[in-house]
C-alpha cells in the first residue's frame, strides 16, 4: 500500500463555491414560496407562523450546525488519515510478506476531501427533509383535502407527528455524537414520507384496533416514534407469512456488538452495513470517516463483530467469561496451548504454565455455559490465529506494531512472537 499523504488542504474550487450559493439562495427562495402558498391558502396569523417554523425547524438546525463546525470536525480527520497510513506502511514493512489485507487496501487519502464537498448534498438533503414536515403542517393547519379518507387522514398525522418527534432526537444525538451527514438527512426525508404514507394506508384499511391498554391513535403515533420497531415488526410479519428463514440462516443484527445502540446502528445501515458479517470485514478508518466515530471505537466493534460471526448468540456466554473479541479469544487459545508445557528451568516456564492453565479454564468454562465444545472452541481461535485481519486489528488496538520473526515459520509458533493484549 501506498503511504502517500493526504494534502493538508483542500481548497474549494469557484465552481463548488457557486453551486452552494445557488443552493443557499434555492434555499431562501423555497421558504418565501412556502409562506406565500400559506398565505393564498388563508394560513394566517399563529398558525401561519406555527406551520412554518415547526415544518422547517429541523432542517435549519441542521444545517446552521453543519455550517459552523465542518472546517474543525474534518481536520482532525485529515490528520487521523495521515496517521493511520504511516501506521499501516510500518505494519507493512514490519511482517514478512510486506502485503496486508485486502480490504485495508483502499486509498483514503482523498476521502477527506471529497467528504468536504458534501455540504451540496447535505443542503439538497436539509431542502428534501422539509418536503415531509411542510406537508403535515399544511394537513394540521387545513384539515387535509375533501379527497383524503377520515381514517387515513388520522394516521398520516399520528405517524407524522411521531417521526417529528423521533427525527428532533435523532438529530439531537448525531450533534452530540458530531455524527451529522448527508446520508442522514436524506435518510431521514425518505423514512419520513415512506411512513406518512404508510400511516395513511394503514389508518384507511384500519390496521390497528384499540386494545384495552393502547387506543388506536396511540399506535399510530408509536409506529412513526418508533420507526425501526414498526418495521421491523412489520417486515417480521410479512416473511414469516411469504419466505420464513431457514433455521440457523437469519442474519444477526449489529446491534449485537456491545455498544452500538440503534442510533449508531442506523447509522452503519446508511453505509450498507447492515449485520454483523458486513460489520466484520470493514475497513476501520473508512467506516471511521464516513460515520464520524473514533477509529478506537470502530476497531473495538469490528473485533467484536469477528467474534460473533463465529459464535453467533453464544458471544453472550463469551461476555460471561470475559471474552470481549476475536483478539481475546486468540490470545486465549494461543495462551492455553501452552499449558503443561515443559521448559528445563522451572522458574522460566512457571509464568507461563500459569497464564496457559488459566486460560484453559476460561475456555472450559464457556464451553460448559454455551452449546459448543472444547475442540470447537479451540478449532476457532485456530482459525483467528491465522487471521492477518485479527493480527492487524489487535496491533491497531495496541498502537504498536511488534517485529514478526524472520526464522520462525509461519504459524501458531510464529504467532506467539508477537504481543499479547491484554484480556479483559
Amino acid at each position: 500500500m501506498a503511504g502517500k499523504n493526504p494534502p493538508t488542504g483542500s481548497p474549494r474550487t469557484r465552481g463548488e463555491r457557486w453551486s452552494v450559493l445557488l443552493l443557499l439562495l434555492l434555499s431562501s427562495i423555497i421558504v418565501a414560496g412556502l409562506g406565500l402558498l400559506l398565505q393564498a391558502m388563508k394560513v394566517t396569523g399563529p398558525h401561519l407562523v406555527l406551520a412554518l417554523v415547526g415544518s422547517l425547524m429541523p432542517s435549519f438546525l441542521l444545517l446552521g450546525y453543519r455550517l459552523l463546525s465542518a472546517q474543525r470536525m474534518f481536520g482532525v480527520r485529515r490528520e487521523e488519515v495521515r496517521n493511520y497510513q504511516s501506521f499501516l506502511c510500518t505494519y507493512a514493512e514490519r511482517r514478512t510478506d510486506g502485503a496486508l489485507p485486502p480490504v485495508f487496501s483502499r486509498e483514503l487519502s482523498d476521502e477527506v476531501i471529497e467528504q468536504q464537498g458534501y455540504l451540496r448534498q447535505f443542503i439538497l438533503g436539509v431542502l428534501l427533509l422539509a418536503v415531509p414536515f411542510f406537508s403535515l403542517a399544511l394537513m394540521l393547519v387545513t384539515q387535509g383535502l375533501d379527497l383524503m379518507s377520515p381514517n387515513g387522514l388520522l394516521g398520516l398525522e399520528l405517524a407524522g407527528c411521531g417521526i417529528y418527534v423521533y427525527t428532533l432526537g435523532l438529530a439531537i444525538f448525531r450533534i452530540r455524537t458530531a455524527a451529522l451527514s448527508a446520508e442522514f438527512v436524506m435518510s431521514a426525508a425518505l423514512r419520513a414520507l415512506i411512513l406518512m404514507v404508510l400511516g395513511y394506508v394503514l389508518g384507511s384499511i384500519g390496521f390497528f384496533h384499540p386494545t384495552q391498554s393502547m387506543s388506536a391513535a396511540f399506535l399510530y403515533f408509536s409506529l412513526g416514534l418508533f420507526p425501526s420497531v414498526g418495521m421491523k415488526a412489520l417486515n417480521q410479519r410479512l416473511r414469516q407469512t411469504l419466505l420464513p428463514d431457514a433455521p440457523g440462516t437469519e442474519p444477526l443484527p449489529i446491534t449485537y456488538v456491545d455498544g452500538i445502540t440503534e442510533q449508531v446502528a442506523e447509522r452503519l445501515e446508511e453505509l450498507g452495513i447492515f449485520d454483523i458479517q458486513h460489520l466484520a470485514r470493514g475497513e476501520p478508518e473508512w467506516l471511521a470517516l464516513r460515520t464520524l466515530y473514533p477509529l478506537s471505537r470502530i476497531i473495538d466493534w469490528m473485533d467484536q463483530a469477528l467474534l460473533i460471526s463465529y459464535l453467533r448468540e453464544e458471544i453472550l456466554h463469551a461476555r460471561e467469561v470475559g471474552i470481549r473479541g476475536a483478539i481475546d479469544m486468540r490470545s486465549l487459545c494461543r495462551q492455553s496451548r501452552r499449558a503443561g508445557s515443559s521448559d528445563s528451568n522451572p522458574e522460566k516456564a512457571r509464568l507461563p504454565d500459569t497464564r496457559g492453565e488459566q486460560s484453559l479454564k476460561v475456555l472450559q468454562e464457556l464451553a460448559k455455559r454455551s452449546k459448543l465444545s472444547l475442540e470447537t472452541i479451540q478449532c476457532i481461535g485456530g482459525e483467528l490465529q491465522g487471521s492477518s485481519l485479527v493480527d492487524l486489528l489487535a496491533c491497531l488496538q495496541n498502537g504498536c506494531c511488534p517485529d514478526r520473526k524472520r526464522n520462525v515459520p509461519r504459524g501458531s509458533t510464529a504467532l506467539e512472537a508477537q504481543s499479547e493484549p491484554r484480556v479483559a
